[in-house]
């Protein structure tokens, strides 16, 4: 990896050395170039299991737009729409209901997340 230019010591970059420091503050940290990185990256999508109030497991997908933070569960009748504040307090859009919700998340079995009446059970992500 190349080494990085220290603000702490004095640099005499000359031409050759802006180019090269002008060309490192292109690429992040992974390699990438900043302009091959989208804006808005496309949400991870795992495929779930979901029941409401209890009912059968049905089928479902979960969005995640950032990890521990904001996520969807794409039931096959409505969106549920999460967003989670870091304070532990936890919200829920229902799309067919007006308004947030706050939700408490519980773990109530290996692999099952309940959000009160909304369970989701698989290859949950853990932030």
């Amino acid at each position: 990896m190349p080494q990085l230019l220290s603000a702490k010591r004095p640099v005499a970059l000359g031409l050759q050395g802006f180019l090269v420091a002008g060309l490192m503050a292109l690429v992040t940290v992974a390699g990438i170039p900043r302009g091959a990185r989208a804006a808005n990256p496309a949400p991870l999508r795992i495929d779930l299991e979901c029941n409401r109030n209890g009912g059968g497991w049905q089928t479902c997908q979960m969005r995640v737009v950032r990890i521990g933070e904001e996520w969807w569960l794409d039931l096959p009748d409505r969106q549920l729409h999460f967003r989670h504040d870091g304070s532990g307090r936890m919200r829920l859009r229902d799309s067919s209901k007006a308004g947030w919700q706050p939700v408490e998340a519980r773990w109530v079995a290996e692999r099952t997340l309940c959000w009160d009446g909304i369970c989701a059970r698989g290859n949950l992500p853990l932030d």
